[in-house]
């Protein structure tokens, strides 16, 4: 467990770095993959749908590479 979570964690950081509007930004992501990445808990388990889904909308919106 913990892959969602740092997933997750590692995009609001990347959100941050880059000055974008957090909140803009951070609702385009849960329209993209279907959950709000604030509501992810490092307990929550890992799964592999919602992993794909935000990995896959972090990299169409953000640019980034996991």
């Amino acid at each position: 467990m913990g892959r969602l979570y740092d997933d997750c964690t590692r995009i609001q950081q990347h959100i941050e770095s880059q000055g974008l509007d957090v909140f803009r930004t951070r609702g385009e992501l849960a329209m993209r993959c279907g959950f709000l990445i604030t509501l992810i808990k490092p307990g929550d388990p890992d799964d592999p749908q919602k992993i794909s889904a935000l990995e896959s909308a972090a990299r169409d919106l953000l640019g980034m590479s996991f």
